[in-house]
């Protein structure tokens, strides 16, 4: 059999499961059965090839716009498209005691993982991450894919290495879900409505990466328009490399998005949740609350009959802009 290479690895991802490409390299090197497609529950399957320590991981929901939205192979939108996501170099690290198997030919893009670091940092630059017992590098590969390299020391002084290269991800800040138009769970209405707010407030302050002349068009304070400016020019979600460069901006907005407590300098539990900032807005927050204790049954009701009009839309703007300044204070004197 034919030295396998590692460049012949990197020139498979992306690709999907059933692609002739692939399903034919995975024959001629015995590496074992493709995973036809994926469903939601399952999210991840891997290939694990022992022989050589490698191993492959398919995902149908990657954080990249080339892979979005994921692809149903089925009207149930059951099932999905299965892509190579990432490889494993090293499915189980190196070290002197474990030597990786692979011949020294496969080692054609990476140095050979015994290779000092010197070696490596030429190739990849100065390590990304670097701690008393870690050690990070990571280089591009291509346009949309990471090759990462990472040692690590045990606690005893053993040395291990792991490489990897995976398709680059951004981090998800409002999934797709929350602005499909089709998806109509109990506490969906309320929720799209909630994060169209979100979307216009970012709009309105210019927060957004989008063409300059997008802004100068305006957004109306209109929950089926701010729908369609998303699936236009956001492409149905909130990412963080949609956003300007506003220092937390980001991190403010996983809190509003999620029904986390935060800590204010004092100490003391603080929500953010934007869920909260809809109720402040209107005064009903106290009512919503003692609905939860008393009737929780018609909690989602109460939260779905909520009208998003225009005078809510600048509420709900005026008091995010409020929460952002006071968590950017917060964040500065932690």
């Amino acid at each position: 059999m034919n030295t396998l290479k590692q460049s012949e690895l990197i020139a498979l991802l992306g690709l999907p499961s059933t692609d002739p490409k692939i399903v034919q390299f995975f024959e001629r090197y015995a590496l074992g059965k493709l995973p036809k497609t994926i469903t939601a529950n399952q999210g991840i399957k891997s290939i694990i090839y022992r022989p050589l320590n490698i191993s492959f991981w398919f995902k149908y929901d990657i954080k990249n716009d080339h892979f979005q939205p994921p692809i149903s192979t089925s009207n149930d939108s059951g099932k999905f498209v299965a892509y190579l996501c990432s490889i494993m170099f090293t499915h189980v690290d190196h070290s002197s005691k474990h030597p990786d198997s692979k011949p020294k030919d496969f080692w054609d893009v990476l140095p050979l993982p015994e290779a000092p670091h010197e070696e490596v940092e030429q190739l990849m630059g100065k390590p990304t991450y670097e701690n008393e017992v870690e050690k990070a590098y990571a280089m591009s590969e291509g346009t949309e894919n990471i090759i990462t390299i990472k040692y690590t020391q045990s606690s005893k002084g053993n040395a291990f290495y792991s490489s990897w290269i995976a398709i680059r991800q951004e981090s998800e800040i409002i999934s797709r879900d929350f602005f499909n138009r089709s998806h109509e769970f109990e506490n969906f209405p309320f929720l799209r409505l909630g994060h169209t707010a979100i979307i216009k407030w970012l709009f309105d302050n210019q927060l957004l990466l989008i063409d300059k002349d997008l802004y100068k068009k305006g957004l109306k304070p209109d929950s089926e328009e701010i729908l369609d400016f998303v699936e236009q020019h956001l492409n149905n979600h909130l990412w963080k490399n949609q956003l300007a460069d506003v220092e937390y901006l980001s991190s403010f907005l996983y809190s509003i998005t999620t029904n986390r407590k935060l800590t204010d300098p004092e100490g003391n539990p603080v929500s953010f949740y934007f869920r909260d900032i809809i109720l402040s807005a209107l005064n009903q927050k106290d009512t919503f609350e003692r609905l939860s204790e008393e009737n929780y049954d018609v909690v989602d009701q109460f939260l779905n009959d909520i009208v998003f009009d225009e005078d809510l839309y600048k509420k709900v703007s005026i008091l995010l802009t409020q929460k952002l300044k006071l968590f950017q204070r917060w964040k500065t004197i932690q």
